[in-house]
């Protein structure tokens, strides 16, 4: 817990419908309980490949099981539709060599979650690929080699770009996220980007959804862009048009309720005058009571 009182002290603020109905997306739960099966399954056919003496299939298929559970709990957080209490690291008068603001960071578990789910992903494709090799050097049927002959390629390519989004995700002065809100606009900084944009440049402030998430997108105004700063990283590079459009503030990922994210921005946005708050506690103050509409 940080030194603030980690509770809010009001009732919970308005659900906006654009986010529908206030309950886990519909569609992260059909897609828990079709890999939850797929990992009960995968167990299934692990001990019975185990029990027949075939090491690499029972591999194969413990892997299998491990890449459905780390995904599972990849998107577990977001289950949980709303938060009484503050994130657990949300600190105001902080800064890093720019201007003083609120940073709230991204928890702490996301990533290596992540990254242990693309590990075990890579795993379960490379022995998808050896077993593609054995049928390959043991069938004379033309038509199943060209299968495994294609197979192998899939599992090449799908392997390289889950060594790709491994190393994307160990990388990157700002590999932990966060996001900032200080007097002169806002920050976010995930990887080796930082997207900001001024106050003044903030053309709306409105709730949608993003990759079954709960999200706050906030858009310039006609004719500005959201301004980009990119290290090294390709895949940050290819995506640079994408991030000159949109500022994305996931809730879940920041462990805040959604509609106080959402008022939180829109709140200092609309009230150029209570900003310098964001440099002090005064802030976290009329967080906790809920005085943001």
């Amino acid at each position: 817990m940080s030194k603030y009182e980690n509770s809010t002290g009001h009732p919970p603020l308005a659900w906006p419908s654009a986010w529908g109905n206030e309950r886990p997306p519909a569609r992260l739960i059909a897609a828990l309980i079709v890999f939850g099966v797929g990992a009960v399954i995968g167990v299934l056919y692990a001990v019975s490949y185990s029990i027949s003496g075939n090491t690499l299939r029972a591999t194969y298929g413990f892997a299998g099981v491990l890449a459905a559970l780390t995904l599972c709990a990849t998107a577990l957080p977001n289950l949980r539709t709303r938060r009484r209490n503050l994130p657990r690291n949300i600190s105001p008068s902080y800064s890093s060599g720019g201007q003083p603001g609120l940073r709230i960071p991204y928890i702490s578990s996301w990533r290596p979650l992540v990254i242990a789910w693309l590990g075990s992903a890579v795993i379960f494709l490379v022995l998808r690929g050896l077993l593609f090799l054995s049928h390959l050097s043991s069938n004379t049927n033309s038509g199943r080699s060209a299968i495994d002959t294609g197979g192998i390629v899939v599992v090449v390519v799908a392997v390289a770009i889950g060594a790709f989004m491994i190393r994307y995700f160990l990388t990157g002065k700002n590999r932990n996220g966060s996001i900032t809100l200080t007097q002169s606009g806002i920050s976010l900084l995930f990887s080796s980007t930082v997207r900001s944009i001024s106050w003044d440049e903030v053309g709306d402030v409105s709730p949608c959804m993003v990759s079954n998430s709960r999200t706050v997108r906030i858009r310039p105004r006609s004719g500005n862009k959201i301004r980009v700063e990119i290290g090294r990283s390709l895949l940050d590079r290819m995506q640079r048009g994408y991030y000159q459009q949109n500022m994305d503030l996931i809730a879940w990922v920041l462990n805040i309720d959604p509609p106080l994210l959402l008022h939180l921005v829109q709140f200092y946005w609309q009230h150029p005058e209570a900003r310098i708050e964001l440099t002090t506690n005064v802030v976290i103050d009329r967080i906790q009571k809920g005085e943001l509409i």
